[in-house]
């Protein structure tokens, strides 16, 4: 008995010690993180990534899963996107399980399954993907999909030997973004076909291997990634160049592997502007099932878009009748239709999701500006309004 304690005492202080790892090793001057201010946002982070670990990895289990979630308002690291929370449950690939849900007004709803080097990871590739276009949805809107042991036509399926998961994705596009609107709601359940019996108490060993788990999910999200990236490595369609961005290309799962979706093609570049530069970007919207672009900082966290304009989908953009756009990235409202607010952020990411995209995607086309430019307009504008006024 004595024993048996000690093995899960000595995981839960492992664990505490990745923690103060993590704090100490990423959040670090080899990694350029030297601000206060920015070693406060990455604890924030580090705050995030436990949250999920422990709701994904430690109170879930693959013989009864649930679809715990990825990103909320609330729960932002990884890349959190403004209208599509996500959620990820365990699986165990010698048993089948069913996953059942209800699509109301969401753009896209998909289901992937991954694999990775240890459970908690799901770097390794896709093994399998479905998205709606691809099973039966009821009139109502309900819809069952099988996860199976083994490839089987109209079900996704599993890579056995190998740890398992599923992330679920959900798009919302609308005027108020999808996560900060409380009418938007997941509906979503998982079961386990093969009856596991009743759930055991959890016991020394089984909570040793679930903060395990949870090890691996928090080190592959910070330390396991290099802190100078080669950029031979790097994704075409991610720019290394700062305020310029590529073009748009699909997400190939061999591309360094990761959660990405199949379903998706991907544009990024990093922003880097002083307290007086504005960014212009334009750009075309193309045919696809939903699209978006928006900033997050340098550990991949959006700012507040529940109050501040960080991200812009199709129905928010305002653009022309072809689906041309302009916007401005800027850390003060610039006065203009289309606003990106980096909340201040000298330095970060600007992204973009197209999903479901219909033939070639634009390369938007940037400008760096002195932010005076827009302020120096709308001082013309605000004094032209007083002078009609007066006339």
């Amino acid at each position: 008995m004595a024993d048996d304690a000690g093995l899960s005492r000595k995981a839960f202080s492992d664990f505490l010690e990745l923690i103060q790892r993590v704090d100490t090793e990423f959040l670090s001057d080899e990694r350029r993180v030297t601000e206060a201010s920015d070693v406060a946002e990455g604890e924030h982070m580090l705050l995030h990534l436990v949250k999920a670990a422990l709701d994904v990895w430690v109170d879930n289990d693959a013989t009864r899963p649930r679809f715990a979630p990825l990103a909320s308002s609330v729960l932002k690291w990884g890349g959190e996107g403004a209208d599509n929370p996500s959620h990820c449950a365990p699986l165990d690939p010698t048993r089948r399980y069913v996953i059942r849900g209800r699509m109301k007004d969401e753009a896209y709803i998909s289901f992937t399954v991954y694999t990775g080097k240890a459970e908690g990871d799901w770097n390794s590739g896709v093994i399998s993907a479905m998205n709606h276009r691809g099973f039966e949805i009821a009139p109502d809107g309900r819809f069952e999909i099988r996860i199976e042991t083994d490839a089987t036509p109209g079900a996704l399926h599993m890579e056995p030997g190998k740890p398992n998961c599923v992330i679920s994705r959900h798009y919302w596009e609308g005027e108020t973004c999808g996560m900060a609107d409380a009418e938007k709601a997941v509906v979503l359940e998982i079961e386990c076909i093969d009856d596991p019996g009743y759930p055991r108490p959890l016991g020394p060993t089984r909570l040793a291997e679930k903060l395990e788990a949870a090890k691996n999910f928090i080190r592959g999200q910070t330390l396991d990634r290099p802190a100078n990236p080669d950029p031979a490595n790097h994704p075409e369609w991610f720019s290394l160049v700062p305020n310029q961005l590529p073009k748009p290309m699909q997400w190939v799962p061999s591309e360094g592997g990761g959660a990405g979706a199949v379903d998706n093609a991907y544009c990024a570049g990093l922003v880097v502007l002083d307290p007086d530069q504005a960014l212009v970007v334009e750009g075309r919207w193309p045919e696809c099932a939903y699209a978006n672009v928006m900033f997050w900082n340098r550990f991949q966290q959006a700012p507040d878009y529940r109050y501040r304009s960080c991200s812009l989908n199709r129905k928010q953009m305002k653009a022309d009748a072809e689906g041309r756009f302009k916007f401005v990235v800027a850390h003060v409202d610039p006065g203009v239709a289309n606003w990106i607010d980096t909340e201040g952020h000298l330095f970060g990411t600007l992204y973009w999701r197209f999903l479901l995209p219909e033939g070639d995607i634009e390369q938007p086309r940037c400008e760096v500006v002195p932010l005076k430019e827009f302020q120096e307009h709308s001082a013309v504008d605000v004094a032209n309004l007083r002078s009609a006024r007066e006339r």
